[in-house]
């Protein structure tokens, strides 16, 4: 009896060692964790709060700016003494910077409109602003406007769509191959037309996405400065003169008018005579023809 007391003893003092043993144990290693977290942050404080904003910070901006998919567009609108001259210069311009133009149209000077020009200029994302530098001495800057549109996550997207798009095409393809039922094959031949359309599609979009990253856009207006004569006339004279002008252009107008209206009216003329003259042989047909008479009964 007394052995098997003191081995029941015994027991319970040996688990309450081992929970005492675990409860130090676990309240050491809570003291080194703190300690070792004191200590990092410790280390770590001395650094000045400048480099702390600076060096840190122009990684994280450096790494942004990096990854960051941004489409750039604007145009500008420029005062020039020759507009042609001007938009040959802006083509060498474009050309030096590594950029092409898209779209170049010229129109002369006349009486009541000024000599101008359109560009639209691509150039390359990293040489907008020295592009736009040069462009501006050809003449006198009347308007600038230049916009950044963020893509990042439009590109992501189609890069995602793209990777999974192949990926299902290939997979289409490889059950081809293994195919022997002619039901299958067609099927499966359907099935991969239609994921390549889809993937051709989703490609060319990314193509285009990235070209307009690659190449900024803008669309430079050159305009000849004073070349549009003063408007309205000053004098009694010069009313007159004006309203006489306008009088015969407002007659030339009508006469026009008229010559393209006039063989549209006889023809018509045409159907109208015709149709009159139907319609007087249906009368006379109809008031010659006698009523026809009732027979008689019969007795």
């Amino acid at each position: 009896m007394s052995r098997s007391r003191c081995s029941q003893s015994t027991v319970p003092s040996v688990s309450l060692m081992k929970r005492f043993a675990l409860t130090a144990v676990a309240t050491v290693a809570a003291v080194l964790l703190l300690a070792g977290c004191s200590s990092s942050s410790g280390a770590s404080s001395p650094a000045s709060p400048q480099q702390e904003k600076s060096a840190p910070g122009a990684a994280q901006d450096g790494a942004v700016s990096a990854d960051a998919q941004v489409v750039t567009t604007g145009w500008v609108s420029i005062s020039v003494k020759d507009p042609g001259k001007a938009s040959a210069s802006a083509v060498a311009v474009v050309e030096k910077h590594g950029g092409r133009i898209d779209n170049r149209s010229e129109q002369a000077g006349t009486d009541s409109q000024s000599a101008s020009a359109q560009l639209t200029i691509r150039v390359p994302e990293d040489e907008v602003t020295a592009a736009l530098d040069e462009l501006k001495k050809l003449g006198t800057v009347d308007s600038v406007s230049i916009s950044s549109t963020d893509v990042t996550a439009q590109t992501t997207d189609l890069d995602a769509r793209i990777t999974a798009m192949q990926g299902s095409v290939d997979r289409l393809l490889d059950l081809m191959a293994a195919a022997t039922d002619i039901d299958d094959l067609i099927a499966l031949e359907s099935a991969i037309s239609t994921r390549q359309a889809d993937l051709d599609s989703l490609k060319a979009q990314r193509d285009l996405l990235g070209d307009q990253v690659a190449y900024s856009t803008i669309d430079l207006q050159l305009y000849s400065a004073g070349s549009v004569p003063a408007g309205g006339p000053k004098d009694f004279w010069g009313g007159l003169v004006v309203g006489w002008h306008s009088l015969v252009a407002a007659l030339n107008g009508s006469l026009v008018a008229l010559g393209v209206a006039l063989p549209w009216l006889l023809v018509l003329a045409v159907l109208a005579a015709v149709t009159i003259v139907i319609i007087r042989v249906a009368s006379r047909h109809s008031a010659s023809t006698p009523p026809a008479q009732p027979t008689p009964p019969t007795p």
